[in-house]
């Protein structure tokens, strides 16, 4: 950090890259738009360079850059028409070779479908704390840096997201 204040670019280079993914990953999720979330990751990165100089070294890297990221999504979100003028694509999954079956690559397949759409019908808000804690595997309280609120709200969050998601998963089964 300190060499990439200085104006070190390969020292920033190597900060971009430890948070790439997850900073991408977050993106995505709430965007639910690759080129979306390309963009806005890229902007995350531009800004935390820009800002440099008020960086909190107190803080993690990680969580102020998908603090960054969290903003960009959401003033992107707030913009954005209530009519969606593109579907959602597809995740594609590919299963390791000799792991499982034809018939249970298409089980888990249909799986993760389910849960992705019935995702992509809760709100952004419930979204972001599920891919948070879920995807990119973060703790209440780093979550709860990134979102600038108490970790008991994150928890409640969290059970408020299961449940809606649950919910739409239950109802989705076929009886």
């Amino acid at each position: 950090m300190q060499a990439a204040r200085r104006g070190d670019p390969n020292a920033f280079e190597a900060l971009v890259r430890s948070v790439q993914r997850p900073v991408y990953g977050l993106a995505l999720r709430l965007l639910n738009s690759e080129a979306e979330a390309a963009e806005v990751a890229q902007e995350a990165f531009l800004r935390a360079y820009q800002n440099l100089h008020r960086y909190d070294e107190g803080r993690p890297f990680d969580l102020w850059v998908m603090a960054i990221t969290r903003n960009l999504c959401l003033d992107l979100l707030r913009r954005r028409t209530k009519v969606r003028t593109e579907e959602l694509e597809p995740m594609k999954e590919v299963l390791p070779s000799n792991e499982a079956s034809l018939e249970e690559g298409a089980i888990a397949r249909q799986e993760r479908q389910s849960l992705e759409e019935a995702m992509a019908t809760l709100s952004a808000d419930d979204r972001e704390v599920l891919a948070l804690y879920y995807v990119q595997k973060r703790t209440t309280k780093e979550i709860a840096q990134i979102l600038g609120c108490a970790p008991g709200t994150i928890m409640a969050r969290l059970f408020r997201a299961r449940e809606k998601l649950r919910k739409k998963m239950t109802t989705e089964e076929p009886t």
